[in-house]
């Protein structure tokens, strides 16, 4: 048996069935998948989550608009911080609208977004540098 699965020479698998070509392990699916509510669940948490971070950041943006005295320079840091909340709120939805649908289909996946997060942070970041430099602009 070990001479056949480890033999150099051998053009042939073990665990491959016989006259068949390539197989495969997997066993094609006949009975409908099963979606369970959690799952639409999740998807809605995950949703009021990126939500609530943007309330957060347009709840901020306001408040420094509201807040600023007369200098057109500190009613700028709120202006940039409301198109960054923006772009939260529109990303939650698409995300959303995206798995909502791919639930209902009953499509296996992939339900994760590597890139959208990792820009939305970095804007953030940019943002945050803008208002900084513009602070120390408004300085001198």
């Amino acid at each position: 048996f070990f001479k056949k699965i480890f033999s150099a020479g051998s053009k042939t698998n073990a665990f491959e069935p016989k006259g068949q070509g390539f197989g495969t392990l997997v066993k094609e699916r006949k009975a409908p998948i099963k979606v369970e509510p959690k799952v639409f669940f999740a998807n809605e948490r995950t949703f009021l989550a990126w939500l609530h971070t943007a309330i957060m950041l347009a709840g901020a943006s306001i408040a420094i608009v509201a807040f600023a005295d007369a200098n057109p320079w500190s009613q700028l840091y709120g202006v940039i911080l409301l198109p960054v909340s923006i772009a939260f709120i529109v990303y939650a939805m698409v995300q959303y609208t995206r798995r909502a649908n791919m639930i209902r289909r009953k499509e296996p996946g992939p339900f994760e977004d590597t890139v959208g997060p990792t820009v939305l942070g970095i804007l953030l970041m940019l943002s945050i540098v803008a208002q900084f430099s513009i602070k120390l602009y408004s300085m001198m």
